[in-house]
């Protein structure tokens, strides 16, 4: 239990009551968050998710909008407006079910009407706005089965038209788009499609974009900025250029390049070395979890009738899609490997064939040391990787295995390798092989910012291996921190030349398993001597988005926690302490309230959870209540008790 006492909260009375809070600091630091929160525009129906795409490129995983109205359309009166939309199911959807599409819109962002029918009815809404002013529009998309049966329903974001009676130029326009690959093959689960979308400068311009590709044969692009791969197998870099054409008789363009694949890439290693074959325009940051019904499977092909299934994965949350090969040899050269995407729907499996790419072998360099690295924790070991370490504490076993071979011709002599460290790592044993080696064979050298490791190896003959093993312990961690190193590999090749190669990366992720807190001092609005039965709100330094209590929870086994806050006293007068002030705290949740002369829980975590820092919106949390009484002008303290609590549940 964690106990923070003697916290006390002054109050002087004069002309003007200013309310002030003092605390003690756990910590020397104190973290103030000033942001603003963006305000979302008014909608009748909550908009539903976006669709999610397998990786941003596969099939749909979830169904949803894949394409929604812009936040902000500016036009001109008179002139036709247009706004595009499009929804995406996955293969599992019940497409006997038709969709039926229903826009509603309002000027005041509370009543809400059905648009005009002439208009109403599609995917997309084109109309001439009659009237200066800005107004919403939201898109109801039904699936449903003669008008008897509604299946899912998707509800758009909420697009704001803002009609100018004057015309705003462009001044520049950047030019993006949803996807930076497609696929030139016909099928429904790669992305052959997608949408390019401008940024005018300013952002209020009110000429619509004209799209425009330098190579159709390779991909269309239509007047919504919807762009569409050829499926005849054609693959190249397409520039999607768009252009503004002002009133004044200015033009503004942007370009951007995307690229049109059948979802390989050739790859070229040399022999010894191993090559990684990779299905282009993946996006790891719209990776959808739950990918269990999409398996990938690899094949080599073996001859002109036949292909060998080389890799096959399922559960592809916790993997990449890829496929590496074993060390080459020149035997190896012009292979050719295919990815298999199958997708389980609701009638059988549906599986689209992507590639080939084109394996091309080079003879080995001269010389070529591999190096192979990868860390343990032997005391914590979860949420780790082979090269990244996570939650690592004082006293934890840091093991390294490191993995040397000279893929090369030519042997390499007076060889070493360095290790970069953390301060105040300790070492605890180097072997080389099965061997432990003597502390005459490395020697550890400190700078500014951590320890240089450096193991002696002596020669490394050609196509010679040789496996490190060093266990050290973590020792003096006081803060959160993030430690890169790398092994390097140093030596001279048979004409006395230095030669160097470099492994992988390696992250270790130290923490001090501690949680501490920060309290900063509370602020309430000035109060006046005829002020009586209300509340007094603390100023905005005080609320949401700033914290109150600052928490930085490195704990690595979080247990549940809970935090209790009490008023210990009355208020009390500085010089004459039979003086009470005549109001109370009470703490808010919601409509209700507990007074802080009682123990009031304020926040608490389950098992495994973070414990997060403390704020409040401003009608929330701690308010001062003053009551029927004029007060005393002075200074009035009362201690209270901020309280960390085992929780039992």
């Amino acid at each position: 239990m964690i106990l923070y006492t003697n916290l006390k909260i002054k109050l002087l009375i004069s002309f003007i009551i200013i309310f002030t809070t003092a605390f003690f600091l756990i910590t020397n630091e104190q973290t103030i968050i000033a942001e603003t929160e963006e305000s979302n525009p008014p909608y009748k129906f909550k908009p539903s998710p976006d669709a999610k795409r397998f990786w941003d490129i596969g099939p749909i995983t979830t169904s949803g909008y894949t394409e929604q109205p812009k936040e902000h359309y500016y036009i001109i009166l008179g002139e036709k407006l247009h706004i595009e939309t499009n929804v995406e199911r996955t293969p599992l959807s019940n497409f006997f079910l038709v969709p039926q599409y229903h826009w509603w819109q309002s000027t005041d962002g509370i009543t809400w009407t059905d648009v005009n029918k002439k208009t109403n009815g599609n995917s997309s809404l084109d109309f001439i706005p009659t009237t200066i002013g800005k107004t919403y529009y939201q898109l109801r998309t039904s699936y449903v089965l003669s008008h008897v049966y509604t299946g899912s329903i998707f509800y758009s974001k909420v697009a704001t038209v803002d009609v100018e009676r004057e015309p705003v130029s462009a001044k520049e326009v950047k030019v993006h788009t949803r996807a930076d690959y497609l696929f030139n093959i016909d099928s429904n689960i790669t992305r052959g499609t997608t949408f390019a979308y401008s940024s005018p400068t300013p952002f209020n311009a009110t000429e619509s974009t004209k799209w425009s590709v330098d190579k159709p044969d390779l991909a269309t692009i239509n007047e919504d900025g919807r762009i569409f791969a050829n499926t005849k197998g054609k693959s190249g870099i397409v520039k999607v250029t768009g252009t503004i054409s002002n009133k004044d008789d200015t033009v503004v363009s942007d370009s951007k390049e995307i690229t049109i694949g059948n979802g390989l890439v050739d790859r070229t290693a040399h022999e010894g070395k191993k090559a990684r074959f990779e299905i282009q325009g993946l996006n790891n940051d719209t990776r959808d979890d739950e990918s269990g019904d999409i398996t990938i499977n690899w094949y080599k092909q073996v001859d002109s009738q036949h292909m060998k299934l080389v890799k096959s994965e399922t559960n592809l949350a916790s993997n990449d899609a890829f496929y590496e090969t074993q060390k080459l040899r020149l035997e190896d050269d012009n292979s050719k490997y295919y990815a298999e995407i199958v997708v389980k729907q609701a009638k059988g499996n549906n599986s689209v064939l992507i590639g080939p790419a084109t394996l091309n072998v080079l003879p080995p360099n001269d010389p070529k040391v591999e190096i192979s690295a990868t860390i343990t924790n032997g005391t914590f070991d979860t949420s780790n990787t082979e090269n990244q370490l996570n939650d690592v504490t004082n006293g934890d076993w840091i093991n390294y295995s490191i993995d040397l071979y000279n893929n090369s011709q030519r042997d390499v002599h007076d060889s070493y390798v360095t290790l970069p460290l953390h301060l105040d790592t300790q070492i605890e044993s180097i072997k080389i092989g099965s061997t432990e080696i003597d502390n005459s064979d490395y020697s550890l050298s400190t700078n500014e910012k951590n320890q240089i490791l450096r193991i002696n190896l002596n020669n490394l003959d050609m196509h010679q291996e040789k496996t490190l093993f060093i266990a050290t312990t973590v020792k003096n961690i006081n803060d959160r921190e993030s430690f890169d190193s790398q092994i390097d590999f140093h030596g001279l090749d048979p004409d006395s030349d230095e030669y160097t190669s470099q492994g992988n990366r390696l992250n270790i992720n130290y923490i001090n398993n501690q949680l501490t807190a920060s309290i900063k001092d509370l602020h309430f609005e000035p109060i006046t001597l005829f002020n009586h039965n209300n509340l007094k709100y603390r100023i905005s330094a005080n609320n949401d988005p700033n914290e109150v209590i600052s928490i930085d929870d490195q704990r690595r086994k979080r247990r549940p926690l809970k935090l209790f806050l009490k008023q210990e006293s009355d208020f009390e007068n500085k010089d004459n302490k039979s003086i009470k002030l005549p109001a109370d705290l009470r703490y808010y949740d919601g409509d209700s309230f507990t007074s802080l002369t009682n123990k009031t829980l304020i926040n608490e975590t389950t098992y495994g959870q973070i414990f997060n820092s403390i704020k409040w919106h401003k009608d929330q949390g701690p308010l001062l209540h003053i009551n029927n009484s004029n007060p005393i002008p002075g200074n009035y303290s009362s201690k209270l008790t901020w309280q960390f609590e085992d929780s039992v549940t």
